[in-house]
């Protein structure tokens, strides 16, 4: 155990490095994966909370012929509530059903202006929601997280790979690095 001792003290601190590394290369990663998620909705809210402040009818910013599914489709929608938690019109179903957000989520937003955040309203059907807050209105506006949890996983999947093999190539540069000392010493010596 003593004569690799030597190798395992150098390749300890490298690995311990690279593994540092890794980490924040995944969650800078995800974090940039999980946020640019929400750019279109906020889009779209943002878009629908300026019409709804000029007077525009909430109905009229629904596509009232296509409602999106959400536990099927990956397409963006669009549901606007009034502040006071009755559903003014809506873009999208679940199981069939007009989508309801929960109260509190309208509470917060009407508090708060706008929130961003997952939900996840029923086993499989996670979205990336965002809500503004109009002058009588909220405008909630949603899509599907899968694709980008896919992305996420392939990302976990890549910088795992990634760490794998640097740890291994470590290991051989510490390897590398105590024949070489020992080369060094004898030469000297």
């Amino acid at each position: 155990m003593s004569k690799y001792f030597p190798i395992l003290k150098n390749w300890f601190g490298y690995s311990a490095v690279i593994t540092l590394l890794c980490g924040i290369i995944y969650i800078v990663a995800q974090q940039n994966f999980r946020m640019s998620a929400n750019d279109p909705q906020y889009q779209m809210a943002e878009d629908a909370a300026n019409a709804l402040d000029k007077g525009a009818d909430p109905k009229s910013l629904i596509n009232p012929s296509a409602p999106v599914e959400i536990s099927q489709s990956l397409s963006p929608y669009l549901v606007i509530y009034s502040t006071s938690g009755n559903m003014a019109a809506s873009g999208a179903t679940l199981d069939g059903k007009a989508l309801t957000i929960p109260k509190g989520v309208i509470d917060y937003v009407n508090k708060n202006g706008k929130d961003a955040a997952s939900w996840q309203p029923q086993p499989g059907v996670r979205q990336a929601m965002v809500g503004i807050r109009a002058k009588n209105y909220i405008a909630f506006s949603g899509r599907s997280l899968r694709k980008v949890e896919e992305r996420i996983a392939t990302l976990g999947e890549q910088v795992l790979f990634g760490w794998a093999m640097s740890i291994a190539a470590m290991l051989l540069v510490a390897v590398l690095q105590d024949v070489v000392a020992k080369r060094w010493e004898q030469q000297v010596a």
